[in-house]
């Protein structure tokens, strides 16, 4: 059989991909100045987010958040990356990282670059005044300061109807809706939590608990596989603490 006969449809769609990247963050509730976005932060989740990535049931790869304080404000690395094989063969194979600086609660620059199977993409934004200049793959774009990125950990992004699209480096058109309560699985055992349904150009579900913190998502494969991101570790040491 030919190896082409092997190979699954890409896995993550662009826009799903996208989102898929999107999603780690703060309370959606007021902006805060740059310290204390970060003790914000600190407080949901510690100094990381760990996901495990799964499709159809088995682990194919991680998603890691690191979050550093810095002198300009909240300077947040996220790096994932994911493989999937047949009979030791690597069919498809994923590498993602970016850097991004918050000040005041609003994203001020951010560097991403995607390794798709070797197909290299790199996105910069940054902001002057008002606006936040986006240079990527398909060109130059602009967005309004207060655009989220398709980088989840922020839950401010639920009332949001564009995002910056950190693959593609477009503005994408959005909608979050509202799905009811569910029990999720966290480093700290079952949680309560949101879950959302984008509708628009991203189609991924995902979960918030009652403080705005990322616990997990999921969307579909283009060929029909259902991917998850299932915490590892997404709720700080010291929430733990306080749960006991």
């Amino acid at each position: 059989m030919r190896l082409s006969a092997l190979t699954p449809r890409l896995p993550l769609k662009p826009f799903a991909l996208a989102a898929f990247l999107s999603a780690v963050s703060v309370s959606p509730h007021a902006a805060a100045s740059a310290p204390d976005m970060t003790e914000q932060v600190q407080a949901l989740y510690g100094d990381s987010i760990a996901f495990d990535i799964y499709r159809n049931e088995a682990r194919i790869g991680s998603y890691n958040v690191i979050f550093r304080d810095a002198a300009e404000g909240l300077k947040v690395t996220i790096n994932f990356e994911l493989e999937i094989g047949l009979l030791f063969v690597k069919l498809y194979e994923l590498q993602y990282q970016s850097e991004a600086l918050w000040e005041d609660g609003q994203l001020v620059s951010l560097s991403a670059r995607t390794d798709r199977n070797g197909d290299i993409s790199e996105v910069e934004a940054s902001a002057n005044e008002d606006t936040l200049t986006i240079d990527g793959p398909n060109g130059r774009q602009t967005a309004a300061i207060g655009i989220y990125p398709t980088n989840h950990w922020n839950s401010g992004v639920i009332g949001s109807t564009q995002l910056m699209n950190t693959i593609t480096g477009q503005v994408n058109d959005v909608r979050l809706v509202d799905l009811g309560t569910e029990r999720v699985a966290t480093n700290v055992g079952m949680v309560e939590a949101t879950r959302y349904k984008y509708e628009g150009a991203i189609q991924n579900e995902i979960w918030y608990d009652a403080d705005g913190r990322w616990v997990a998502m999921q969307f579909p494969g283009e060929d029909g596989s259902l991917i998850e991101l299932r915490c590892r570790q997404c709720v700080a040491s010291a929430s733990l603490e306080a749960t006991r």
